[in-house]
C-alpha cells in the first residue's frame, strides 16, 4: 500500500479510538462470512464498532491515542472492538460469542484504564457482573431490609388478628 494510504488509515483507526479508555482485540479468522456479520450484528445492537486492522498500523495508530504495549496483543488476523459501555460489556459479549461460536473467536487480548490485558484478563473481566447487575444488587441490599420488615409486621398483624378472634370467641362470641 501507499504511504498516504496507509496514513489515511493510520488516522481512521487513530480518530476511531481518540477518548476510548477500553477496547478489545479479537481474532475472527476462523469464522465464516455469515458468523462474522451476525456477530457484528450483535456488537451493533450494543452501540460497539469492530474494525479488521493490519497489525503493523494498529501499533502506530495504538501509540498515537495512548495505548502503548497494546500492539503486544496484536497475533495473526486481527479486529478492534471498541465502544459502548467500555471493556467489561465488551469483554461479557466477545466470551459468550466464544462460547456460541465453538472458539472460531480467539480472544488476542485488550486494554483497560491505562493498562494492556490478556486474553485471560478479557476472560475474567467478562465473568465480572455488570453495571445494571451491581446495581440491582444495590437496590437489592437497600430494599431487602425494608421488604422483610414490611413482611414481619404483616405477619404480626395476622397473628395479632388470630388472637382477637379468639379472645371473642372465649368470651362468647360478637353478638
Amino acid at each position: 500500500m501507499s504511504k498516504s494510504l496507509n496514513a489515511a488509515l493510520i488516522d481512521g483507526l487513530a480518530r476511531e479510538l481518540e477518548g476510548v479508555d477500553s477496547c478489545v482485540v479479537v481474532g475472527a479468522s476462523a469464522m465464516t462470512v455469515a458468523e462474522v456479520s451476525a456477530f457484528r450484528t450483535k456488537l451493533r445492537g450494543q452501540d460497539f464498532r469492530m474494525r479488521v486492522v493490519k497489525n503493523s498500523l494498529a501499533k502506530l495508530a495504538f501509540e498515537q491515542v495512548g495505548m502503548p504495549g497494546l500492539d503486544a496483543v496484536l497475533d495473526g488476523p486481527s479486529a478492534v472492538i471498541h465502544g459502548g459501555e467500555g471493556c467489561l460489556a465488551i469483554s461479557k459479549l466477545v466470551a459468550d460469542e466464544k462460547r456460541t461460536a465453538k472458539d472460531k473467536l480467539q480472544i488476542h487480548g485488550g486494554f483497560n484504564e491505562g493498562e494492556v490485558v490478556d486474553s485471560q484478563g478479557i476472560d475474567v473481566l467478562s465473568k465480572v457482573p455488570g453495571r445494571k447487575e451491581l446495581l440491582a444488587m444495590c437496590m437489592g441490599g437497600f430494599f431487602g431490609p425494608v421488604s422483610n420488615l414490611a413482611q414481619s409486621m404483616d405477619d404480626l398483624f395476622t397473628e395479632m388478628h388470630g388472637l382477637l378472634e379468639a379472645l371473642i370467641d372465649s368470651k362468647g362470641g360478637a353478638e
